[in-house]
């Protein structure tokens, strides 16, 4: 697949940029075009090469880069040379497989961790399918919500960039997305003909999901209504804990769960159980303090 950067024309009007210097300005298009940037927004650009590409002495590129940092644009950090455009996944999130492949084989070669799990409370925020994004990935997780994680991260780069990757979504995307469709058609199918869920299923997963996320709100309920008129309840309720493992305490992110785990054939929990087996023969993630190493890095302080 060829490798580009699209920017549309509407960002010379774009307001962050109308108030920046024809130098920033540059400097801005250079390091979302420059021939290291990557699918993800994540990647190695040490300083010597930003000063043979754009012709800058030293002082000047420590100048600029301090300057996006500042602006809540980028992250930059010296001791792996790796740069990150912040809430670049907003104008290029991978919406197809051939992009998601792409995005992971990416991460899988970040040196920056923080970097990855940083990009990772992005993907959250944007309810993508971080299951088969960070798939074989660690992630260094926080013990602080996803509330606060998502409202760290609403700044965008600004709205006229967009990504490298324009395919179409994919005929399997569409296909999962059909089938859920499907499935909650049937459950309203079921309904109308007096077919009630057992209540003792929708009240156990109830129970856990509030034991162990929040309170569930109307939609909620439903959501987990319907998912117990066509799910083992022990699969939705290992589906919860697989995002306890993330902190990601979303009942979107559970549903991604188990999408996932319906397409890859899981239909029991020992389906399931066998699965992680499987792909935990290579070990458990590390748990860290995230919020610690967040501060260390970039110096966020305690807000």
């Amino acid at each position: 697949m060829a490798k580009y950067r699209q920017v549309h024309t509407d960002f010379w009007n774009d307001g962050f940029v109308l108030d920046l210097t024809p130098e920033e300005k540059f400097f801005y298009i250079y390091l979302m075009t420059n021939s290291n940037t990557t699918q993800c927004g994540i990647y190695e650009l040490p300083k010597r090469i930003i000063e043979t590409q754009t012709g800058y002495n030293r002082e000047t590129v420590d100048k600029l880069l301090l300057r996006f940092q500042e602006y809540k644009k980028i992250f930059y950090l010296d001791g792996t040379k790796e740069i990150m455009i912040l809430n670049w996944i907003k104008y290029n999130k991978p919406n197809n497989l051939n992009a998601i492949k792409c995005v992971n084989r990416e991460l899988k070669s970040v040196k920056n961790k923080e970097f990855v799990s940083l990009f990772y409370k992005q993907c959250l925020n944007e309810d993508l399918d971080v299951e088969n994004i960070f798939d074989g990935i660690e992630i260094e997780n926080s013990a602080d919500s996803e509330n606060e994680s998502a409202a760290e991260l609403k700044e965008p780069l600004t709205s006229p960039l967009e990504g490298a990757y324009k395919e179409p979504i994919s005929k399997e995307v569409i296909s999962n997305k059909q089938k859920i469709i499907n499935n909650k058609q049937e459950v309203r199918s079921n309904k109308s003909a007096g077919e009630p869920i057992p209540f003792d299923t929708y009240s156990t997963v109830l129970t856990f999901f509030e034991k162990n996320i929040h309170p569930a709100e109307e939609a909620e309920r439903e959501k987990l209504r319907m998912w117990s008129g066509v799910i083992d309840c022990d699969v939705i309720i290992l589906a919860v804990e697989e995002a306890l493992k993330y902190n990601a305490r979303n009942i979107n992110y559970v549903g991604r769960i188990l999408q996932s785990w319906r397409k890859k054939g899981l239909k029991t929990a020992n389906d399931v159980k066998e699965y992680k087996n499987i792909r935990n023969q290579g070990g458990k993630c590390r748990q860290y303090d995230f919020k610690e190493l967040e501060r260390q890095l970039l110096g966020w302080g305690d807000g």
